[in-house]
């Protein structure tokens, strides 16, 4: 006899291959009808929206008057909300969003009366290994799923504890056969015995305890009034004396933590397609909209928070609703199935449309708050140079420059600093208008220059600006020399192009990488949510690159080559021999005294249903790859046993990867490093020597199809209706960017300052009124900040090897949270200059405050305003 939780649920995804517009709609009656039938039957103890708020925020957009009756069902824990704002995948965002997502969800739910306190992820497509130090963070101490677990080599049995690399665990339970499992559940005897008490049977064999979950729900469903009825059959005729009971996530959460000592512990990432399926290639489609997000996230976590951080702790004031707006329109596109880009076109373009409007938010609040910020610390003309990062730096960066004067120098407190001219443009002073008594007067302006420039930063201080002043110069503007040839080189490494094969050569050790870069693409017959390989389809790879240009200046040097493939136009043009080019551009920049070497790729796509990598070589033998997750790395044995796979897996369990940004492989003494740019996938190919396979994008023109060679059976997604997504196919221009640099490990820290390097990059700003279009809020009036503000500044500095994660506004008290994370091997003690500061939890909880700070674990502080 065992004890049946049921739990009574709809699966809400706010957009798919409907568009969120088609779910409010739903939603709107769906909802109500749940409010509805809970206030009239008692019985009907309780039921759950989903644990995600951002679609309870719609409904109540369109049906205020249902928020008093709701607020009371959710305070009385009959209707459970959160604690996700959206359903997160797990994989395709930054560890920050979803810590963040977690957080605004939790915030909005308890306005409603409580934030269900379950990390309820029902179809996320497989979880990192570092989820459990986020859950924790939030005082969540569980996580109920159902996708990703592999019992045959993972934890035996439903419920088991997880621990995370940094030591933080959280209770564990398995929805082992999804969150619809008894969805539509009747009284019919055929049904309990045919279906339901079956299934019961499997969920005791996986269990290991009484108390058994059962989902009863599914996508979009509405509510049964008759479950109460139905539950009560069911117990009666149960065959095991079994009792069925509508219960919540809480209540079995609750059950399980009085059961927790008995329970296996296990670590590491949970994504096998073990039982179902996990998408392992979903990570390249939609490149488009990846890449998008992935701007977005740099530009809050890297310019955006920091800039306000600098501008707050010296008395600026910041709209910070703009913040939690801007933040909550990118979560809405962090759903499993919107980030995974596997809806209809109509979604597609909404999501991008989306991202679109959280950019635009994020550069116009930027914009004003950096404006504020200089009109305070700078005099006309100057230029403020930003660190972001939490240690010095002094780095070569490029920027952008506006004179009046045919010449310039940049100096920082009396020294020159060092700067080439890029390139100088003469542009059109246009014409001042006037009104005056005989009306409009138009007086003509002298023309003034822009200048593209590289400048060597003075040392920079941590979350720290200075000021560099921009001056007139009396020397006769020269133009820079064009130096042609086929090398490019800096302190690191030579870089040359000979008879069409690139070499990179590391001048500090001699190692030497021939043919470093192999363009390789193959038809892809798979669908918006997989790859999969066309039958007797062969490669095409191109490794022979012809030279475009060769530019040299003392701080930068960049190779422009270009490589040309012939490629069938589709699928259907496999089966002839007509081929078409598909050109790639690719720009190699190294910096002087840049561990990276910088690569920018472009191409129009004009070819549909096909997959393009880019193959980085290296002098590596490893069977292992490596790649960062949020504040961790992980390392996953290359390979996989594809023998009879069919018979275990609902999918191939190839070992295509997801990295959060950082991909290398390593052997002693060598690494070899790539910093992806929103390409979030690759494969280790070979392995005497490996080469990383970065997967660039693919494309496809279905959102579901039939008997996959790598996913037999179904369809995912609608599986009875061929839904046909020719934007998919990505016929555009594209654009792909990664670093690449050799080191002599691929420990923790030396990934995270490579990865700094790249995604921590200075940035500028310069106080002027000749050029105002390339903000879209310099022509508008602003009453400005009147005091003073010293032209240096900085906020905070870290000692390595503390990452800084984040610094976000605090919502729940006037300050600043500090986020930081350890990425080295050993604890490290808080630091003196953090000592003092009140130690928070994500939801800005006082936690009890620790001493030290565990390798791959965070630790936030609070500075006050």
């Amino acid at each position: 006899m065992n004890q049946i939780h049921v739990i009574a649920h709809t699966h809400w995804d706010q957009e798919w291959y409907f568009t969120r517009q088609d779910s409010m709609v739903l939603a709107s009656y769906n909802f109500a009808d749940v409010i509805d039938t809970l206030e009239q039957n008692p019985a009907y103890r309780c039921y759950h929206l989903d644990g995600q708020m951002a679609v309870v925020d719609d409904f109540l957009a369109i049906n205020p008057d249902y928020r008093a009756r709701l607020e009371k069902l959710v305070t009385e824990k009959r209707v459970f909300v959160g604690p996700w704002y959206t359903q997160t995948d797990t994989y395709n965002v930054h560890g920050e969003s979803i810590i963040r997502n977690l957080k605004y969800g939790i915030f909005a739910a308890r306005t409603l009366g409580h934030a269900m306190q379950v990390g309820y992820l029902p179809d996320t497509f497989g979880h990192n290994a570092q989820m459990p130090t986020i859950l924790q963070g939030c005082n969540i101490d569980n996580i109920v799923f159902w996708r990703g677990i592999d019992h045959d080599r993972q934890a035996k049995n439903s419920q088991f504890i997880w621990r995370a690399p940094s030591g933080a665990s959280v209770i564990a339970c398995v929805m082992a056969l999804g969150y619809g499992a008894a969805k539509n559940i009747s009284a019919e005897a055929s049904h309990l015995q045919g279906k339901i008490y079956p299934m019961v049977d499997l969920l005791r064999s996986r269990a290991g305890i009484h108390d058994l979950l059962l989902p009863c729900g599914g996508d979009q469903v509405s509510i049964d009034p008759t479950l109460p009825t139905v539950l009560q059959v069911a117990s009666t005729h149960s065959p095991h004396q079994d009792q069925y009971v509508i219960s919540s996530l809480e209540r079995y959460v609750d059950i399980l933590r009085e059961q927790r000592d008995q329970f296996e512990c296990w670590e590491g990432e949970l994504k096998s397609p073990r039982y179902t399926r996990i998408h392992k290639t979903i990570g390249s489609v939609r490149y488009d909209i990846k890449k998008k997000n992935d701007e977005i996230e740099r530009f809050i976590l890297r310019q955006l928070e920091p800039t306000i951080a600098m501008a707050r702790h010296q008395g600026i004031p910041v709209n910070l609703s703009v913040v939690d707006t801007l933040w909550k329109k990118l979560l809405r596109s962090h759903a499993h199935d919107s980030i995974g880009g596997c809806n209809s076109d109509t979604t597609n373009r909404d999501i991008l449309h989306r991202l679109a409007q959280t950019e635009q938010l994020c550069h116009s609040l930027w914009n004003v708050v950096v404006k504020t910020l200089a009109s305070a610390c700078a005099q006309e003309g100057d230029l403020l140079l930003f660190n972001p990062l939490a240690t010095p730096a002094r780095r070569v960066i490029k920027t952008t420059l506006y004179s009046r004067a045919e010449n310039i120098t940049l100096s920082c407190q009396g020294r020159p600093i060092s700067f080439d001219v890029l390139k100088r443009d003469s542009l059109p002073g246009g014409t001042a208008i006037s009104l005056t008594a005989e009306g409009e007067c138009e007086t003509p302006l002298p023309p003034y220059y822009r200048w593209q420039v590289a400048v060597q930063t003075p040392l920079l201080p941590p979350v720290g600006y200075l000021t560099v002043n921009v001056e007139d110069s009396p020397t006769p503007f020269r133009q820079p020399e064009q130096i042609k040839g086929g090398e490019i080189e800096n302190a690191h490494y030579r870089l040359t192009l000979d008879a069409g094969t690139l070499t990179l050569k590391d001048k500090r050790n001699g190692r030497c990488i021939p043919s470093l870069f192999t363009f390789e693409d193959c038809a892809d017959a798979g669908d918006s949510y997989d790859f999969s390989p066309l039958a007797g389809n062969t490669p095409t790879r191109c490794s022979h690159f012809t030279l475009i240009d060769c530019l040299k200046t003392p701080l930068v040097e960049k190779l422009v080559i270009e490589a040309t493939l012939l490629l069938p136009q589709d699928l259907a043009g496999r089966q002839d021999a007509a081929r078409k080019p598909l050109t790639l551009r690719v720009a190699c920049e190294l910096r002087h005294d840049d561990p990276n070497l910088y690569v920018d790729s472009s191409l129009e796509n004009s070819h549909c249903d096909h997959r393009l990598r880019v193959l980085i070589n290296s002098d590596i033998q490893t069977h292992h790859s490596i790649a960062s997750q949020p504040f961790a790395v992980i390392r996953r044995k290359t390979g996989y046993d594809d023998e009879n796979w069919q018979e275990r897996y609902r999918e191939k369990p190839v070992d295509i990867e997801t990295s959060d940004g950082i991909i290398a492989i390593a052997e002693a003494g060598k690494a070899l490093v790539v910093n992806s740019r929103g390409m979030k996938e690759f494969q280790i190919i070979g392995s005497e020597p490996a080469a990383i396979a970065l997967t660039l994008f693919k494309s496809t023109g279905v959102l579901g199809r039939n008997d996959l060679d790598w996913r037999p059976g179904r369809a995912s997604g609608i599986n009875n209706t061929v839904v046909e997504t020719p934007d998919a196919q990505l016929l555009k221009p594209l654009h792909f960017s990664f670093t690449v640099a050799l080191a002599d490990n691929a420990d923790h820290l030396t990934l995270r300052q490579l990865e700094n390097q790249v995604a921590g990059e200075p940035y500028t700003y310069q106080r002027q009124t000749l050029h105002t279009l390339d903000h879209r809020l310099e022509r508008f009036s602003l009453r400005l900040f009147e005091r003073r503000l010293p032209a240096q500044f900085s906020l905070l500095t870290l000692p390595e090897p503390l990452i800084l994660s984040a610094l976000p506004h605090a919502q729940r008290s006037p300050g600043t949270v500090v986020r930081v994370f350890n990425a080295g091997t050993q604890p490290v003690r808080v630091p003196a200059a953090l000592a003092g500061l009140r130690q928070i939890n994500y939801l800005e909880e006082p936690v009890p405050p620790v001493t030290a700070i565990l390798p791959s674990a965070t630790c936030d502080f609070l500075i006050e305003a």
